[in-house]
């Protein structure tokens, strides 16, 4: 039996995508292994949205090749789609193909390996006008689902190389992605967790008037569904009508992930980010005002070309305003073929370095005043897995991950009162209390 090893880096769809990659090898008879082990087949799904994950890419192609010089190693994903120029230079990499090919990716391994196809294959993600659902049966040693209902996006942000490694939005079918969920719920998970590229713009390429709040609305009304977590969404996709269904329905996990990018407008109009400081304060609180107690995340980015002392000063006060449960900061990153990969006025590593440094301790305070709120008090949570010590790993419906000291069943919801939070996101200490599920 031959035995493939995947590696992936980057967002929430890229490990989607390698599930089903995983899941398409074993029904044709191959042994899936850990990337540490060796493998007859190595495929990296690479990412391309900073240069550090270019690099972290190249390192894992390199790795594979070295744990077993005999090996295919096949670099996937967006750093190829992008950059196949840069791949190719890599003599450790055998087969080279993009986030088009990963929907056939065992038959042209086979046609690589046969020597039918050559080096590099690549048919190009924007000649596409397809969606490829990502039907998926068993996430290997997982509890909770992954649904992609979107791919693609057009927002063309300045910064941003994912339209050019994602292609065209496209939408599944309503009815598919309903089909798809009673699947999930009948494989036993408790969890949903819906993904796209651009995840609020579901809908728009469809010839039937659909939204994601209106797809929301029914997906929850599934019988049998417990929990339904809704990940990244564009500020200015947040209707009143998607405000509504998140912050209503019992079943829509109290934790949502809303981009800023930066709090200070003239910089969010250089991104083309299409909408203001007032914009994104407006939709927060209106969101806190329905659910106070709701997990908001968010993405910061400094250093962008031409962010001054005093842009970055009115970012920091402005995201000091917010009780946001996590702050995600990125030093920008220039990508070639972007709108501010020619821009002047670049801001040094060093000053990126300690600004984000700066923010990053702003996060950390957040995080952590966000998760005492919840001390000694009972939180309905989805048992993730075991400790090799027999602890547990749990996770809230608002995003707080906590350490258990019993031996729960993973996949189980439980109720669990929060005793101690740490200084880091994933050092919180529960007590088991009930199974409530």
């Amino acid at each position: 039996m031959k035995r493939v090893a995947f590696y992936t880096l980057g967002c929430k769809m890229n490990f989607h995508e390698t599930a089903y990659m995983e899941e398409q090898f074993k029904k044709r008879g191959y042994k899936i292994v850990d990337f540490s082990e060796e493998a007859d087949i190595y495929i990296v799904n690479t990412c391309t949205v900073t240069s550090v994950a270019d690099s972290k890419s190249r390192k894992a192609l390199r790795k594979a090749k070295s744990r077993n010089p005999k090996a295919l190693v096949v670099a996937t994903g967006c750093y190829s789609e992008v950059y196949p120029e840069k791949v190719e230079k890599l003599e450790e990499v055998d087969f080279i193909t993009g986030n088009v090919e990963k929907f056939q990716i065992v038959d042209i391994v086979e046609k690589r390996i046969e020597g039918k196809l050559p080096r590099l294959y690549l048919r190009g993600i924007w000649k596409e006008n397809q969606f490829y659902p990502l039907t998926i049966r068993h996430y290997e040693g997982k509890t909770r689902a992954f649904l992609k209902i979107q791919q693609g996006c057009e927002l063309f942000c300045s910064y941003c190389i994912i339209p050019k490694a994602r292609g065209k939005m496209l939408s599944e079918k309503p009815e598919k992605v309903l089909e798809q969920v009673k699947e999930l719920i009948n494989s036993g998970y408790k969890e949903i967790v819906l993904t796209g590229t651009h995840l609020g713009g579901y809908g728009l390429d469809l010839e039937e008037s659909l939204s994601l709040a209106k797809l929301i609305e029914k997906i929850v009304k599934i019988p049998g569904l417990y929990r339904l977590r809704i990940s990244s969404v564009e500020p200015i996709e947040f209707s009143d009508e998607l405000i509504e269904v998140v912050t209503s329905s019992p079943k829509i996990a109290p934790h949502l992930h809303i981009p800023l990018q930066s709090g200070s407008d003239r910089i969010l109009n250089l991104m083309k980010r299409r909408y203001t400081k007032r914009d994104y304060k407006t939709i927060v609180e209106r969101i806190l005002s329905k659910n106070p107690d709701i997990c908001i995340g968010t993405d910061v980015m400094v250093g962008f070309p031409g962010e001054t002392e005093e842009d970055f000063e009115e970012t920091k006060k402005f995201i000091k305003e917010f009780p946001f449960g996590y702050i995600h900061v990125f030093p920008y990153s220039p990508r070639k073929g972007t709108v501010a990969y020619k821009m002047k006025d670049s801001v040094s590593s060093l000053e990126k370095k300690e600004r984000a440094a700066i923010l990053r301790e702003i996060g950390k305070e957040k995080s952590l005043n966000y998760r005492k709120k919840f001390l000694d008090k009972e939180l309905e949570s989805l048992v993730l897995s075991n400790l090799e010590d027999g602890d547990s790993v749990v996770l809230s419906g608002n995003y707080i991950r906590m350490i258990v000291k019993d031996k729960l069943k993973p996949g189980e919801i439980v109720k669990v009162r929060l005793k101690e939070v740490g200084e880091k996101r994933e050092e919180n200490f529960g007590i088991f209390v009930n199974k409530s599920f």
